[in-house]
């Protein structure tokens, strides 16, 4: 990988789905991020990764919706981050410096979570290295807005809040949201962030949300997808470190990816999965899911050799 960033990724016990593919052929890496430091109820995050990329080798990789084989180009799994211990600030600082690189390398990561905290190390680097017309859409059944959460800035609670200390209001657009204090409310409607919560997305339908969320993509230069995996209903993701009913369901989400994939997406993370909680598997299996069909969708925009529309 070369630069300072290879200082702190080391190789997975077990790539995504068995199988790593070569690094001229395929956009896509492939990156755990086994942050774990602010959990508030179920922690575990730190196992998501590895239980990911297991629960990937049950899947099949032809994309009925894409109408893609993500075989036949596959991905490199580049490992996971070696995160310090010098608290959560350190740790962000560490992984902002590997999806920094990627980034600059053209590559399309697909970060494996970990608390959702770790987004704001990684569209950080988004932000840094593509440009400040980078926006975020953001899956999550809670607004994360609050300023502080025990006594640290830097926790799963606060990631909206700190991603708005440097990117516009304009540029981030919340999906699924459910579960805020009151005191978030407030700030959720005052704050200028677009957002569409759970209710109204049953209410109106996927197809209305979704020129919703085209009409923000447009406006954007490029956009990192954040899926927190609590924006599922706890029927089809249990795995989760908070889980909150009334959830949307997998089909709703993998339809609205259809209907936004483009050269515009450039990196998704993957966050929340909590193993410990999720005997069956089935969350994990949900995420390495979502990381196939993403693929699947934006390979015939970002393909070697193609420009990103």
């Amino acid at each position: 990988m070369g630069n300072e960033a290879e200082l702190f990724i080391t190789g997975s016990p077990y790539v995504f789905g068995g199988v790593s593919g070569r690094r001229d052929r395929t956009p896509f890496s492939i990156l755990g991020v086994p942050l774990d430091m602010t959990s508030s109820f179920r922690s575990g995050y730190r196992a998501a990764p590895l239980s990911i990329r297991v629960a990937a080798q049950n899947l099949e990789y032809f994309s009925m919706r894409f109408n893609v084989d993500v075989e036949d180009f596959l991905y490199v799994d580049e490992g996971d981050v070696l995160l310090p211990h010098e608290g959560v600030a350190r740790a962000l600082e560490v992984v902002r410096t590997v999806a920094a690189y990627l980034l600059a390398s053209g590559r399309v990561p697909i970060f494996l979570g970990g608390e959702h905290t770790l987004t704001v190390g990684t569209l950080r680097a988004a932000v840094d290295s593509l440009g400040r017309s980078t926006c975020a859409l953001v899956f999550d059944a809670h607004a994360d807005l609050r300023a502080e959460y025990s006594g640290t800035r830097y926790s799963h609670a606060c990631v909206v809040s700190r991603l708005l200390d440097f990117m516009d209001k304009e540029s981030v657009y919340l999906v699924g949201i459910r579960a805020v204090s009151r005191e978030e409310y407030e700030k959720l409607k005052s704050s200028g962030v677009r957002y569409a919560t759970a209710r109204s997305v049953k209410r109106v339908g996927v197809r209305h949300l979704a020129a919703s969320l085209q009409e923000f993509v447009g406006s954007c230069g490029k956009v990192y997808l954040s899926v927190d995996m609590d924006v599922f209903d706890p029927a089809y993701a249990p795995g989760v470190a908070t889980p909150e009913p009334d959830g949307l369901s997998p089909s709703d989400f993998l339809d609205l990816l259809y209907e936004l994939a483009s050269g515009k997406l450039v990196a998704l993370d993957l966050v929340e999965v909590t193993p410990p909680y999720d005997p069956s598997m089935i969350t994990s299996m949900l995420a390495a899911k979502i990381a196939l069909e993403f693929m699947a969708g934006l390979y015939p925009h970002v393909a070697p050799g193609r420009a990103r529309s």
